[in-house]
């Protein structure tokens, strides 16, 4: 069946009905006559059931056809739209809903699918997860681009035809992939040299054209991104994007040409600098035009008029229904030494009139983009962007619309820096530790934390909840609440694309919506804007970012209207001292003296000055309104850090670099980051939220040793190979309120490792932390990273809660999250700077039992130590090796790629993690290279000459591998006589000895015998050794480490990694509770260590039923031994299960 004439005609029952039977085929069953459903009539003129679908799983949805009220108002009615017909399908016992929203007088239809809300369980059965109803929903109809629609929903037709195979056809994820995919490609064709793309920067040099080509080439793309957004209000007109009509207007367009790029500098510079950023009349009277002095080339006034087949006034004439939105977004970067008053003219936009030229052709103040870059048929840009469909509000969890929504746009620039380095191919915010958070995560973060700004209760807690309704009788409770959100000073100190900003912008005013009726939602947000939210980050174009999806989400809420002065639309606010480009983490210290009563009486009025000059450039329209204001913004600051240092505020060379920052130069990232200098913040913020930067600080030094020796020197929390986020906490930690709250989302981490026990201290200094929810091993982002919701503030206790079931996507958590309660979470005292022990109640309840026994397993083991570095594995390792005499051995040299020979006396059997099994016998078939006497207990390291002398082939490979050993470690070996030595010659004399075996990292305790000492090992693999006074034995250990007791204490107490693996380094198996030997029974003891025996000398010989048998054994044994209930054993196989 022909999907697509269906899907792009205008709504006919009867070929809907013909596409869902060829769907679902005898599955759906529709009624000879639809039956009539009563509806509010302030919604639906008329609602018809057509028929049901009966599902594979066994579940039903219910079909519905709904003609809506002309007068109703869609998006402002989302949550009543979408429960229209929920009672009624709920009646029928129906799982949910397909319905078909159409108005008469319009072409579009709304296919919408509605149910309650569902996920996997932990045993991976979808089931109900609550009653709160979510809709998706597909835009069709005539005109509009149909092909995710077609290609999901040939999939569905190709499934089982579950229910969550319906929640997969109306995936907004699928889409986005698919997209983000197509412009990856164009953006790493457009990056490419071969294009000829090119910004003049610096106009005196020419070969700096493409110097950060990838920012230039982002922000190009985001600014016609948000147009394609805006072209949903009819904002810009379709014919500017189309090749037929820019051929009639155009001199020599060449829509193929791979040279020309007439299009982007006479179209869409003239759109983003000209229209957009220029009022269709200013204050002064000025109306948009050509530029025509001579000497100032005003960067708000068209150009390029040579390049037209039309006249000026029809140039102009062509833009004039496009209204002036203002904002700095489509701000010309450019600067002049006439207009800037710059020593050297940067044209970072190169919208210029100057046509000079450099030899090779190209332009010397113009940028060039090749027309093939938007309008290649298969790969151009607007090829893609027409492929899609859009939509300007910002999806929810509970109402998604199957289009691309602004939230997008974040994602695009988290994501698009992927060939950011193209050296390393490492993205610019990964580089730094920074990833999109998912808007279900964003939304969960933003409810908890205005919930506790206003106050846990109930009534505030219903404020946010779906089935909200406003009752007169609590108004002024309603009043209260209204003016306390409009108080409230939220920031986020690593803000990248806006995530947290839009989400709090988004909900305060929903909330605001429900209990102020009839205020109007532009002015609301924009009171929001200016008066709570700020953000930072460490890239300039990342606050860029933050501030377009601002201005998107302020002109969804305006209507065109041609009768009105600049169609209707209110121009839009300028953001520069909202959203900063700065390091958040670096503050600038006031001196250290004692507040003195004769300040200088002149800093006060010239803070209210300043304040007073950006509340004007908030709002300010025209290009010379904002020059002079930022004129009088740098007069007043430069006065005020004159004053503050005068007055011993700031030391002076601080109060100069106070000065010099300047919040309108776009291009401008700031060394510091001061909340009252560059927001007018004196006493902190009520809510400090986001998502900082994972980055370990050896990463760090790599691209940035002297942020890492600042934070070393100034942070408490930098403690060992301490993790960007903890400093973060710290710093938030300053920027919050004593009584404010923090929510960040992080790794779980620091709660247990070495390198958190700084911020352990500091937050138990001051009980400032309240709840973490930890995700355990699913992965919120696409990366190995582990991560839980913190909740920070005054605190007796900490409540604590994980995860308790697989999740196939961030839907299904955030479905999860809205489930929760308070009643979920353990709360555990915590009153020490060492590792803290965070578990659910019955896993609590078990580990609390298992720390009464008086010893741990460091009182057990003498050494728990790490295999054998040698800094160059490739030489000193060989694989594939065979015993060819008694005195030598043959094996493959990775380094030299070629098999060698070498004497028995100078390699050892060498165990790789692969090699190490739970109860196997040992074996490999690698040696390494050990160049140590091992006499006396002692490893000493032989002389060049014995080498030579006692293994001549032994001696011979070192020689032809010497160059490689000497460059170890950046030629730390260069001159070293000893240059054939392990760098780090640890452990040596150990391994030699009877011992455990265990890889570092596993799925479960996966622990070996070496009864004789006969192996060495990688650093991937430890070794234990018990002390001389030890009355347990090897095997009985051996069984109590492979049990599945051990390996939930290990998954409870350690660090997962991807896949579910753990770490098994020392400091996470030290802390194994072991019982008294003497007080324990020790007939229990020699059946775990028969049982052992058996499986030793019989692996080979058993069945895995057999073997499982046997372990099962030593399961039962090891948990008398620590007299575990039958309740405490059934949640140690809940949570051991391999």
């Amino acid at each position: 069946m022909n999907y697509k004439e269906v899907i792009e005609a205008k709504y006919s029952r009867e070929a809907w009905q013909g596409l869902l039977y060829d769907i679902f085929h005898n599955k759906v069953k529709f009624w000879r006559t639809p039956t009539p459903i009563h509806v509010s009539s302030r919604l639906a003129k008329e609602a018809l059931s057509l028929g049901n679908i009966s599902l594979s799983d066994g579940e039903t949805i219910a079909v519905y056809e709904v003609e809506l009220n002309e007068k109703a108002d869609i998006e402002r009615n989302r949550h009543g739209i979408r429960d229209i017909l929920t009672t009624d399908w709920r009646n029928m016992g129906y799982a949910g809903a397909f319905v078909f929203g159409y108005r008469k007088n319009e072409s579009v239809l709304r296919f919408s699918y509605v149910s309650e809300t569902w996920g996997f369980n932990k045993q991976g059965e979808y089931e109900k997860v609550s009653t709160d109803t979510m809709r998706y929903t597909y835009l069709l109809g005539e005109g509009r681009g149909c092909r995710t629609a077609i290609d999901q929903f040939s999939t569905l037709k190709n499934s089982k035809q579950t229910l969550a195979d319906i929640t997969e056809a109306f995936s907004v994820e699928a889409l986005t992939k698919q997209f983000y995919g197509e412009l990856f490609d164009w953006y790493l064709w457009a990056i490419d040299p071969v294009t000829g793309v090119s910004f003049p920067n610096n106009t005196s040099i020419e070969d700096d054209d493409r110097e950060d080509i990838e920012t230039k080439i982002i922000r190009m793309i985001t600014r016609i991104m948000f147009i394609w957004f805006i072209k949903q209000k009819n904002l810009v007109p379709n014919r500017l994007f189309d090749p037929e009509y820019i051929h009639t207007i155009l001199k020599d367009f060449d829509e193929e040409s791979t040279t020309n790029g007439n299009y982007y500098n006479a179209i869409l510079q003239n759109l983003f600098f000209a229209t957009l950023n220029r009022a269709i009349e200013d204050e002064e009277g000025n109306k948009r035009k050509f530029a025509t002095a001579s000497k100032r080339d005003i960067k708000t006034l068209y150009r390029y008029e040579e390049l037209f087949t039309i006249s000026e006034q029809q140039v102009i004439d062509m833009f004039a229904e496009v209204p002036f939105l203002n904002g700095g977004l489509f701000e010309c970067l450019d600067k002049t030494k006439t207009i800037d008053g710059v020593e050297q003219a940067y044209n970072y936009d190169g919208f210029s009139r100057n046509d000079r030229t450099f030899a090779d052709g190209r332009y010397r103040y113009r940028a060039i983009v090749p027309n093939t870059l938007f309008f290649d048929e298969k790969r151009g840009l607007f090829s893609i962007l027409n492929k899609y469909n859009f939509t300007i509000e910002e999806n929810t969890p509970e109402e998604q619309q199957v289009a691309l929504d602004p939230e997008l746009l974040g994602k695009v620039f988290e994501n698009l820096l992927g060939a950011y380095n193209p050296e390393t191919k490492e993205t610019a915010r990964n580089q730094s530790g920074s990833f999109y958070t998912p808007r279900e995560i964003v939304k969960y973060m933003v409810d908890e934390s205005l919930i506790a700004y206003l106050g846990e209760s109930d009534f505030n807690r219903s404020l946010f909840a779906p089935n909200f309704k406003y009752e007169v009788a609590h108004v002024e409770e309603y009043k209260s609440i209204a003016e306390k959100l409009k108080a409230v000073k939220v920031l986020d100190p690593a803000c990248g694309s806006g995530a947290f900003p839009m989400g709090l912008l988004n909900r305060m005013a929903e909330v605001l919506q429900r209990i102020e009726l009839n205020t109007n939602v532009y002015e609301q947000k924009l009171a929001i804007i200016e008066n709570c939210l700020y953000g930072s980050d460490i890239q300039s174009i990342a606050a860029q970012i933050t501030k377009l999806r601002f201005f998107i989400s302020l002109i969804v809420d305006c209507e065109r209207d041609a009768s009105k002065p600049n169609f209707g639309i209110p121009t839009l606010p300028n953001l520069e001292t909202k959203f900063v480009a700065a390091n958040s983490l670096i503050a600038k210290k006031k001196q250290d003296r004692q507040r003195n009563l004769f300040e200088n009486p002149e800093i006060e009025p010239t803070k209210e000055e300043l304040a007073k000059v950006r509340h004007e450039h908030f709002m300010a329209k025209s290009a010379s309104a904002k020059r002079r204001l930022r004129e009088k913004d740098q007069e007043l600051r430069e006065k005020l850090a004159k004053l503050l240092a005068d007055d011993n505020n700031f030391a002076p060379e601080d109060a100069i670099q106070l000065a010099a920052w300047n919040p309108y130069d776009q291009n401008a990232v700031s060394k510091f980051f001061d909340p009252e200098w560059m927001f007018g913040v004196t006493d902190g913020f009520d809510i400090v939220i986001g998502n900082p930067p994972y980055l370990r600080i050896q990463e760090l030094r790599k691209f940035n040793n002297d942020l890492a020796d600042y934070l070393s020197d100034n942070y408490k929390s930098a403690v060992g190979s301490f993790d960007l986020y903890v400093t973060f906490v710290e710093r938030g930690l300053q920027l919050v309120k004593p009584k404010g709250v923090m929510y960040y989302i992080m790794p779980v981490k620091w709660t247990n490792s070495s390198f958190g026990k700084g911020l352990r201290s500091i937050l138990c200094e001051k009980s400032f932390i309240s709840s973490i929810i930890n995700f355990e091993a699913y992965q919120v982002f696409e990366a190995s990273t582990y991560t839980g919701i913190h909740c920070f503030k005054q605190s007796k206790s900490l409540a604590y809660l994980e995860l308790d079931r697989d999740m196939k996507n961030n839907q299904e958590l955030q479905n999860y999250l809205s489930s929760i309660t308070y009643n979920d979470f353990v709360n555990i005292n915590i009153n020490t700077s060492e590792a803290w022990v965070l578990t659910n109640k019955k896993v609590n309840t078990v580990l609390e039992k298992l720390n009464k026994c008086p010893y741990r397993l460091s009182d057990v083991f003498d050494k728990i130590f790490q295999g054998i570095a040698t800094s160059k594995d490739d030489v000193y390792f060989l694989y594939d090796c065979r015993v060819i005499n008694p005195f030598e051995i043959e094996g493959y040299s990775k380094y030299l790629k070629k098999n060698v020979v070498i004497e028995n006396g100078l390699v050892k059997p060498l165990l790789k993690g692969e090699d190490v099994h739970r109860y196997e016998p040992l074996s490999s078939d690698r040696f390494v290279i050990f160049p140590y006497d091992l006499s006396n207990d002692k490893a000493k390291l032989f002389s060049e000459q014995q080498i030579a002398t006692l293994f001549p082939k032994g001696y011979l490979y070192l020689k032809e591998c010497e160059d490689e050993l000497r460059g170890r470690e950046k030629g730390r070996l260069k001159n070293d006589i000893l240059w054939y030595r392990y760098i780090y010659p640890k452990n040596l004399t150990l391994f030699a000895k009877e011992k455990l075996v265990a890889p570092e990292i596993s799925y479960g305790g996966n622990f070996s015998y070496d009864l004789n000492g006969q192996y060495y090992s990688t650093t991937k693999i430890y070794g234990y050794i018990k002390k001389a006074n030890c009355l347990y034995s090897y095997k009985f250990l051996l069984g109590l480490l492979n049990s599945n007791l051990f390996w939930f204490f290990i998954q409870n107490t350690g660090y997962v990694l991807r896949g579910g693996y753990y770490t098994f380094k020392t400091n996470y198996v030290s802390p194994f509770p072991v019982p008294n030997y003497e007080a324990i029974d020790m007939r229990q003891v020699s059946m775990v260590e028969n049982i052992v025996d058996d499986i030793l000398h019989c692996k080979y010989e058993l069945t895995k039923d057999e073997i499982a048998s046997y372990i099962k054994d030593i399961d039962k044994i090891i948990y008398q031994l620590y007299g575990l209930s039958s309740e405490d054993v059934k949640t140690v196989n809940l949570y051991a299960t391999r």
